[in-house]
């Protein structure tokens, strides 16, 4: 209660716990799960570990604590920054690959290269589409001005660059056919924008595909299993049982 006009209030308001029928200690203990867990845990994960009887529930719990992930106002990328993009979203009739429109989302990646060696930070976002309008957006949001951003061959990164960065473009020659799996198509291996956004999962698992729009720093064979970094996407298609990778 405000001691001045009287007013009552919760202790939870403007908090990620406001107006929720959910105990807090069921709260704390999903925290804890989606804190501690390696690559990550989903709604139905979550649902099953708290006990939870609606999957709805679980999934508006996960939904709050990633809103609260991001730091309004935090500081931009710096120094030599890899930009790529990639699709997300399960396999789609019609669409190899490449960067078609469809119902995959184009997720825009940029990552700070170290030298010799080493990568910093890392921003993802949501892209309308892969036209330089597009992309300039997406680096004026995530990428100081002045830096130098290293792309693939993709003509848009031009005029995305114009007059605020410094632009280099790195092609990559394809690789062997004795460097891949069965049936699977991918560039050199390089620590890059497109490689960062995809680690490790279960090759196993029933996730969804990435489909990689990169001519030089792309690997589809690393992004079959991608849908970990959304806990709503999924797909119906089992992944093929290749090394995979779930994007963070």
């Amino acid at each position: 209660m405000c001691p001045g006009c009287k007013t009552r209030t919760s202790p939870t308001a403007g908090t990620i716990f406001d107006r929720t029928r959910t105990p807090l200690t069921v709260w704390f203990m999903a925290c804890w799960l989606f804190a501690t867990q390696k690559d990550g845990i989903s709604a139905l994960g979550l649902q099953r570990a708290l006990g939870i009887g609606s999957y709805q529930t679980a999934w508006a719990m996960l939904h709050r604590l990633r809103s609260v992930l991001v730091r309004p106002g935090r500081e931009l990328l710096q120094g030599r920054v890899e930009v790529d993009e990639t699709y997300i979203g399960g396999e789609e009739p019609g669409l190899a690959g490449g960067r078609a429109k469809g119902k995959k989302a184009l997720v825009g990646i940029a990552v700070e290269r170290f030298e010799p060696k080493g990568l910093g930070r890392c921003r993802m976002a949501w892209m309308l589409d892969a036209s330089s309008a597009s992309l300039r957006a997406f680096l004026i949001d995530h990428v100081q001005p002045g830096a130098t951003v290293i792309s693939d061959g993709w003509q848009p990164y031009r005029p995305a660059t114009k007059d605020l960065y410094v632009h280099e473009r790195v092609v990559a020659p394809a690789a062997k056919a004795s460097d891949l799996l069965p049936g699977v198509h991918r560039t050199p291996r390089s620590r890059n924008a497109g490689c960062l956004a995809l680690t490790r999962a279960p090759s196993r698992s029933r996730t969804s595909q990435a489909t990689s729009t990169s001519s030089s720093f792309g690997s589809t064979a690393d992004a079959h299993a991608a849908a970990a970094w959304s806990s709503t996407a999924c797909s119906n298609s089992p992944s093929p049982m290749i090394p995979s990778a779930t994007a963070t």
